[in-house]
C-alpha cells in the first residue's frame, strides 16, 4: 500500500461479489471519507472484481494529516479491545453500513490508512453495533424510504428502508401482527414506517415499527366538460356564434391552402 493512499478491501472470493454488494462497499468507502473531510480526495486504485479501493489526498497538508488520522481510529475501531459508546458515536453510520455489508457478504472489510490497518469481521461488526444501539436514544417517530429489503421470518421480521429525506438505510423490525401488510409490500414500493426509533448524533439507526403504511401513487381523475366550463372566455368567437365561427374557421382553412399554406 502507498502511504499517500486510504485503502479498503473486501476480503472475498471474486466471483461471490453481487451488484447490491458493490454498491453497499462503494458507499461505505465514500462514508468513511466524507466523515474524515476527504471528500474531495481521487481514486488511486480500483478493482471492481474484488472489491478493492483506494483513494489518495489531491494535496498533502495540515487537513490531509487530520483525514489520515480520522480514517487510522477508524481502522483501530477493529482491533480495539475496549470501544466505549463516546469513541464509536462519532462513526455510528459508517459501522452500520459496514455492518449490512457483512451480513451481505459474510466477509471480512480490511482498511488501511498511513501503515495503521484493521479488519472488520462480520462478529466484530455485530458487537460494534449492538454497542451503538444500546447506547442510541429511543424516541416515537416515523421514516418514509423506499424497501430495498423485505425478510419476513417466523424469528426475523425485519424491512429495510431508504429514507427518501437523508438517503441512509435503516432496518424497520416488526412483529407478527404485521405480516399481512408486510406480504402487500414489494421490492421498490415507498412505505411510511411509524413506531419506536433509536437515534444517535440525530442519525437514525433502527426502528420497531408499530405501523406501516404504503405510500400509494395519487390518483388523477379524468378532466371533464365540467371541469373545462369557464376557462375560455366568452368573447374567442369575435362576436360570432357558434355556427358563424366553424363557417369562419373551414373559409380561412380553405384560402390558406389556395394560398399554399398548410392545411
Amino acid at each position: 500500500m502507498d502511504d499517500e493512499d486510504f485503502s479498503f478491501k473486501l476480503d472475498c472470493a471474486p466471483d461471490a461479489v453481487t451488484p447490491k454488494a458493490l454498491g453497499q462497499a462503494v458507499s461505505v468507502f465514500n462514508k468513511m471519507l466524507a466523515v474524515a473531510n476527504a471528500s474531495d480526495w481521487r481514486i488511486s486504485r480500483m478493482e471492481l472484481h474484488s472489491i478493492d479501493l483506494a483513494a489518495e489526498p489531491v494535496v498533502v497538508d495540515e487537513a490531509t494529516e487530520r483525514s489520515f488520522a480520522t480514517l487510522g481510529v477508524i481502522a483501530r475501531l477493529a482491533a480495539s479491545d475496549t470501544v466505549s459508546r463516546e469513541k464509536i458515536s462519532r462513526f455510528s453510520g459508517v459501522l452500520s453500513s459496514l455492518n449490512d455489508l457483512a451480513k451481505e457478504t459474510g466477509a471480512d472489510v480490511t482498511i488501511a490508512s498511513r501503515g495503521v490497518a484493521g479488519t472488520f469481521t462480520p462478529a466484530t461488526l455485530t458487537d460494534l453495533n449492538r454497542l451503538l444501539i444500546r447506547g442510541a436514544r429511543r424516541s416515537f417517530g416515523h421514516v418514509r424510504g423506499n424497501v430495498d429489503k423485505i425478510i419476513l421470518q417466523t424469528t426475523h421480521r425485519t424491512l429495510g428502508l431508504i429514507d427518501r429525506v437523508t438517503q441512509s438505510r435503516i432496518d424497520v423490525r416488526f412483529g407478527p401482527e404485521l405480516d399481512s401488510i408486510v406480504k402487500q409490500i414489494q421490492m421498490g414500493m415507498e412505505v411510511d414506517a411509524r413506531g419506536f426509533v433509536r437515534a444517535n448524533d440525530g442519525e437514525l439507526l433502527s426502528m420497531d415499527a408499530e405501523e406501516l403504511i404504503i405510500v400509494r401513487g395519487e390518483h388523477h381523475p379524468l378532466v371533464t366538460a365540467e371541469d373545462l366550463e369557464g376557462t375560455i372566455g366568452l368573447d374567442c368567437t369575435g362576436g360570432l356564434g357558434s355556427v358563424d365561427f366553424v363557417s369562419a374557421l373551414r373559409d380561412n382553412a380553405i384560402d390558406d391552402t389556395a394560398d399554399g399554406g398548410e392545411r
